[in-house]
């Protein structure tokens, strides 16, 4: 993903016009209930349509992780666009190889996509512009997209975001803290949290695998600490949370810095 990021003042001023729910409302839903699969009957299988003004978004899930189709279909009068789980031949699919996880809104002529299940605390979404369906931009964000500005002849998103660098900030020392911050523009200061959210991260994994046994140790916490320091945990890639504002136009994606790191930790 080829983007540039500019820093820019940390004063997190709301953006004019900017409503609570980020999204357009659609015109209609509908829900079409299928058959239930006999070799997995527990699982819920249905259609869903989004009718808007300019487009209606359709979304096969057959229960898996991820949607079984995604599709864009144009609007028949009198919201006549069928909702069903044929294929129509005027339907647009987006290939599975693009994108497959879930529909999440539309803001003026673009629709975002979530993925199917998170990554390092966040969770990726896409980025499609419906008048040439073009996929602009993928990025992962901590609770989602706070807010969506559509612009002329751009988008402007606001949102935490979540980013995995290349090397490890307790590990690999000043060199790599120096990198993450020439990365995504953050004070290299603020890096200083990264020591305190390893160690909460490595103390939330050992009291998991603790509460998992059947059988509690006396010192379970004290050995599982010890086994992920055997394992390196230091050692996992550094990941950043800080807030950004994005433009998306017809040119490179730009993301804006708008906070220093938020949030430090390794990656999953």
């Amino acid at each position: 993903m080829n983007v540039k990021w500019v820093a820019l003042s940390m004063l997190l001023l709301p953006m004019a016009g900017i409503a609570a729910n980020p999204f357009d409302a659609p015109l209609k839903t509908r829900h079409v209930e299928l058959k239930a699969d006999p070799r997995n009957p527990q699982a819920k299988r249905r259609v869903s349509c989004f009718y808007y003004r300019s487009v209606v978004v359709k979304e096969v899930d057959l229960g898996e992780v991820g949607a079984e189709r995604l599709a864009l279909l144009p609007v028949l009068a009198g919201n006549a666009t069928p909702c069903r789980d044929t294929k129509e031949t005027y339907e647009y699919e987006i290939s599975a190889d693009r994108w497959s996880g879930y529909f999440r809104g539309v803001k003026a002529d673009y629709a975002f996509f979530d993925a199917p299940d998170g990554t390092n605390g966040g969770l990726g979404f896409m980025v499609l512009r419906l008048v040439d369906r073009k996929p602009l931009f993928e990025d992962v964000a901590q609770h989602g997209i706070q807010a969506i500005e559509a612009l002329d002849r751009s988008l402007k998103l606001r949102y935490q975001r979540v980013y995995q660098g290349k090397c490890s900030a307790i590990n690999d020392g000043a060199g790599c803290r120096a990198a993450l911050s020439q990365e995504t523009g953050v004070a290299e200061t603020s890096l200083s949290r990264c020591a305190g959210g390893y160690a909460a991260a490595k103390q939330a994994m050992a009291k998991g695998r603790c509460a998992a046994q059947s059988s509690r140790q006396r010192n379970c916490l004290s050995t599982e600490l010890s086994l992920l320091d055997q394992q390196h945990w230091n050692e996992a890639p550094t990941v950043l949370v800080y807030e950004v504002e994005v433009t998306l136009s017809s040119e490179v994606p730009v993301i804006a810095r708008r906070s220093d790191a938020l949030a430090c930790r390794p990656s999953d």
